[in-house]
């Protein structure tokens, strides 16, 4: 089972409030774009919160998941 497909990433979808892309999706490229093409990596999920809960929320998905988290600044995870 992928990720994508367990429930703590239902439970994810159901709940967050922003913008959640995936390899799949056409942002996804852009969406990884750091200050350095050397800071740039994949993610299983790349997660644009809008507020405290959606961060909250991406962080216990993170942690069910085993997934490592990497922090960007201006209000995104990648996950």
């Amino acid at each position: 089972m992928t990720f994508t497909e367990s429930p703590a990433y239902a439970q994810l979808k159901s709940v967050f409030k922003g913008e959640l892309v995936l390899s799949s999706d056409a942002g996804y490229k852009d969406s990884l774009k750091r200050w350095s093409v050397l800071a740039e990596r994949q993610a299983g999920v790349v997660a644009f919160v809008k507020d405290e809960d959606d961060v909250a929320a991406a962080v216990k998905f993170a942690v069910e998941a085993k997934l490592e988290i990497a922090i960007k600044g201006r209000s995104c995870f990648a996950i």
